[in-house]
């Protein structure tokens, strides 16, 4: 006699759904530009470090980013390419680096965007316990259909894998403010360590343990003063598994302990007292809170504030530790000198609960029978504009880059081997023949000073050079509106000597031809480390930058 199959439930499937949709729009374009890598923290961080592992010790040498995404990445790429420690792998995987690195950078992605998406499985069942599995469902929704979650899933980086983690320690978050048992400490502890080793403004969360021990604590110091004790005790076992867990994950933050100390203040340095040439003159919480409008959403940032008010006033002991922790990631990164969109994901899963929680409290207002139906119609209408987004942006992402085109103009009218002067605007497998690495170059390049980086090159240009250029007979000048729009978006800001420089170009060369990102017609956006990286704008039709190719009328280049 079999046993009746227990069918699924309408959360479950619902959340089946939601996961499923979200997943596939991680996917979709997610071998966008391979296998060129042009984003420039994705070409230079974890991927390469994880290949140079192999072979070269598990010491990752730099701790501007915490390596547990890395160190992720090279059992991945030990278990693609061979098994857990494979005779050869190591090799295989070098050799694929330098050549057609398109594997690696895949499987890098897709892991990406799995953690993504998983973050949002875990979210479905910290809304679900802390509130209702209404605001569970809906803040996997929100996380899985809003922009910038699904865009940063398509990059080989730190920022989305976080989340992963992180909504662990919010999970066991949760249990300590319902429940307050060891299980959650250790849960929430465990969450909190792998997440910090992942990015470290995830260590916010440490704030919110501790205060809704507090709320917990002052609750119980009349009634129950042995509970007291025996949650300190509790807290303690969090810290404790906390620091094992990053320590696992970053063992060298404790093996060689310097340079742990060093990298973390070098990122503390550079975040806090550099600016880049082409920064929005704003102050970081301004930025904050205008990249929330787009990357989370209009209607789900007013549904996210407006749910944590009512949150707060209903029972603020239950609300306020998440709250905490949103604020405090807030106000530290606003602070800095240098902001970007991603840098404030790790607050998106509050955002989510906040403005769930607020969509059911909204639906409460219909008739009890249409309860559902209304909140179901108030979270597609909150998510509509993100979606519609998202969408323009994968189809963006399977459309050939601008770098591509203008690669491809050059060897077909310029010629393979001639010499050329090309801003910095894309990794140097970018110049190279098929993209490797370790590849040839397929022009002979202008050479730039010894050491000069994307956000120096500025500093290197002056009229003078146009004159260097025709005198050594580099005669086609490529130009990149992620380079020039830099200088040009606010001169005043700008050495002198740069602005001159495209001024003078206009002046003394030949536009030959461009390629832009945009559909015929519309304006290319004004400059910015964000809406010019991401394709946000719905007037993008391909991604890349606008560029455009001069042919300089002056010396050698005169006769040509």
């Amino acid at each position: 006699m079999s046993l009746p199959s227990k069918r699924p439930s309408p959360a479950a499937l619902a959340l089946s759904g939601i996961l499923l949709v979200g997943l596939l729009l991680r996917l979709w374009g997610i071998r966008h530009g391979l296998p060129f890598v042009y984003n420039l923290d994705e070409y230079a961080h974890f991927v390469v470090s994880a290949v140079q592992m192999f072979g070269g010790g598990y010491n990752p040498h730099y701790f501007q980013n915490p390596p547990a995404f890395t160190y992720l990445l090279h059992v991945l790429f030990a278990f693609g390419y061979g098994g857990v420690i494979p005779a050869g792998a190591g090799a295989g995987v070098k050799a694929m680096f330098a050549g057609d690195p398109t594997g690696l950078y895949t499987i890098a992605r897709v892991t990406s965007a799995l953690m993504g998406i998983g973050a949002a499985w875990v979210m479905y069942f910290a809304g679900k316990r802390l509130y209702c599995a209404g605001v569970g469902l809906l803040t996997a929704a929100f996380l899985s259909f809003t922009f910038l979650p699904v865009h940063y899933s398509h990059f080989a980086l730190n920022d989305v894998p976080t989340l992963l983690p992180l909504a662990v320690g919010l999970l066991g978050l949760v249990g300590i403010v319902n429940k307050g048992r060891l299980t959650d400490y250790v849960i929430a502890g465990t969450g909190l360590g792998l997440a910090t080793a992942t990015k470290y403004t995830a260590a916010a969360l440490t704030l919110s343990i501790i205060c809704a021990w507090v709320i917990r604590a002052a609750a119980a110091r009349r009634n129950d003063r042995p509970a007291v004790k025996r949650e300190f005790l509790y807290l303690m076992a969090a810290g404790a598994v906390a620091a094992v867990a990053f320590v696992l994950a970053n063992p060298f933050s404790v093996l060689d302990a310097d340079s742990f100390v060093s990298g973390v203040r070098r990122q503390q340095r550079l975040s806090a007292g550099v600016s880049k040439l082409g920064t929005d003159d704003v102050t970081g919480w301004q930025y904050y809170l205008w990249t929330l409008t787009w990357g989370w959403g209009w209607i789900p940032l007013l549904l996210s504030g407006g749910g944590a008010g009512l949150a707060l006033k209903r029972d603020w002991r239950r609300a306020l530790p998440f709250v905490l922790f949103a604020v405090a990631v807030f106000l530290f990164m606003g602070k800095q000198e240098r902001f970007y969109a991603r840098w404030m994901m790790p607050i998106y899963p509050v955002l989510a609960i906040f403005a769930a929680y607020a969509v059911i409290e909204l639906s409460q207002l219909a008739r009890e029978r249409w309860r559902t139906a209304a909140a179901v119609a108030i979270a597609a209408v909150a998510v509509a504009i993100p979606l519609i987004h998202v969408v323009h942006n994968d189809v963006v992402l399977t459309r050939p880059d601008t770098r591509d085109q203008a690669k491809a103009w050059l060897l077909t009218n310029v010629g393979e081997g001639e010499k050329i002067v090309i801003e910095l605007i894309g990794p140097k497998p970018y110049f190279n023949k098929d993209g490797a690495r370790g590849g040839e170059p397929q022009f002979h390049y202008y050479p730039l000073p010894t050491g000069t980086k994307v956000e120096k090159y500025a500093l290197t240009l002056s009229p003078a050079l146009l004159d260097t250029y025709a005198a050594g007979g580099y005669c086609h000048v490529v130009v990149g509106s992620i380079q020039k729009g830099r200088v040009t978006k606010d001169p005043s800001k700008a050495p002198k000597a740069a602005s001159a420089y495209y001024k003078a170009l206009d002046d003394r060369a030949e536009h030959v031809t461009s390629f832009s990102p945009v559909r015929s017609g519309a304006t290319l956006p004004r400059f910015n480390f964000d809406i010019s990286y991401d394709w946000y704008p719905m007037t993008y039709t391909r991604p890349g930058p606008r560029i455009d190719v001069y042919r300089l009328k002056t010396g050698r280049c005169a006769a040509r």
